[in-house]
C-alpha cells in the first residue's frame, strides 16, 4: 500500500497499517534462511518495504545506506509464503528419520536394549550396596574410634 504523500503527512491510521503489514511479512520471514543470511535491521528493511517502499525508503535514507539488499531479500521473504509441496515435505520426513537417535525412540530395539543395561545397572549398584551393609558384621559404620577421651561427666 504506497502512499503517495511524504511520509511526515502519515496519519497514525495509516502508519499503523503499514506496521501490520510489515509484522505479517516478518511472521513469513521466520519461515525462510532469510535470519542465515541478513541481520535483524535488513530484515525489518524488506519486512517494511514489502509493506510501503515509500516508508522504507525514508529510513534507509535516514540511515545513510543504499538499500541494495532489500530487492534480493523482499524475494526471498515472498517465496516464504509459498507452501511446499507434498514430494519436498516426504523427502524432509525421510531426511529428519534418518537423523533420529534410536536410543531415544521409546519402543525402539535400541531403546529397548538401552533401558535393560540401566537397569542392569541399577540392580548391580543395589546389590553392592547391600552387599556393603552385610559385610558390616554389626560395626559402627562410621568407626569406633573418635580419638576423644570421654570423662564420666560428658556421658
Amino acid at each position: 500500500m504506497p502512499f503517495a504523500k511524504p511520509i511526515t503527512q502519515l496519519s497514525p491510521a495509516e502508519l499503523d497499517g503499514v506496521y501490520n503489514q510489515a509484522m505479517g511479512h516478518m511472521r513469513t520471514s521466520r519461515m525462510t534462511d532469510a535470519e542465515f543470511i541478513y541481520s535483524p535491521a535488513q530484515i525489518a528493511a524488506a519486512c517494511i518495504s514489502l509493506a510501503s517502499p515509500q516508508v522504507a525508503n525514508t529510513w534507509i535514507r535516514s540511515k545513510g545506506t543504499d538499500g541494495s539488499f532489500i530487492p534480493s531479500l523482499c524475494t526471498i521473504i515472498q517465496e516464504g509464503t509459498k507452501l511446499p509441496g507434498v514430494e519436498m515435505v516426504r523427502e524432509v520426513d525421510r531426511r529428519l528419520k534418518l537423523c533420529k537417535n534410536p536410543e531415544k525412540v521409546v519402543g525402539s530395539s535400541a531403546y529397548l536394549a538401552k533401558k535393560a543395561e540401566e537397569d542392569r545397572l541399577a540392580t548391580e549398584k543395589r546389590t553392592k550396596k547391600a552387599d556393603e551393609v552385610r559385610n558390616t558384621n554389626g560395626e559402627d559404620p562410621f568407626g569406633s574410634e573418635l580419638g576423644v577421651t570421654l570423662d564420666d561427666d560428658d556421658e
